[in-house]
């Protein structure tokens, strides 16, 4: 728990009193590898923080899935159109490892933006954060060639390289398995 109190910070400065009424808040969970935790065409009731463990977001797309992010300690796993506006989502999260869980009704939580200015700036910087990733996936995928994609991988987010397969760090780069394969050998 220490190590999520610490990412949470690290996202916005939160006091010992936020932290203690967001986690007073929460339902800590123990979740299995392959498990998948929100599925598309659904509308999630919850949000999701990961204490430990590590998980994907994807999509399905002409029958193959498209991973669009992996999460890590401290960030969130949540359907972004149950959470904004209570509608079916179109992602999925599958836990890539067993995972410790906090999860909050995305009732409670708005309530707690409500009632505290810390949590609430903490959430909103915690979404600006998400959209900062996302545009940069997306201008990378557009503008930036796969090698150059994945070496940038390599350099700023190696745990994705140690926990997950190659099909879905492909998918997330946007190249075919067979690219990745060649990438990885004219630099190995």
């Amino acid at each position: 728990m220490k190590e999520f109190i610490k990412k949470m910070r690290n996202i916005y400065p939160v006091s010992d009193e936020a932290i203690r009424l967001l986690l007073e808040n929460t339902e800590k969970l123990e979740v299995s590898k392959g498990s998948l935790l929100i599925r598309d065409g659904i509308v999630e009731k919850y949000i999701y923080f990961i204490v430990k463990g590590f998980a994907r977001g994807y999509f399905y797309k002409d029958g193959k899935d498209i991973t669009i992010w992996f999460a890590s300690p401290g960030m969130s796993l949540l359907s972004m159109n149950a959470y904004v506006d209570a509608s079916a989502g179109y992602e999925n999260v599958e836990l890539l490892e067993d995972c410790e869980l906090l999860r909050i009704s995305n009732e409670r939580l708005n309530l707690l933006f409500r009632e505290n200015i810390e949590i609430a700036n903490w959430g909103r910087r915690m979404s600006d954060l998400v959209i900062l990733n996302l545009e940069k996936l997306f201008m990378e995928r557009y503008f930036v060639p796969a090698a150059e994609r994945y070496y940038s991988l390599i350099h700023h987010n190696p745990e994705i390289l140690q926990k997950s397969s190659l099909r879905h760090i492909a998918s997330y780069l946007g190249i075919s398995q067979v690219s990745l394969s060649r990438i990885r050998a004219g630099i190995q």
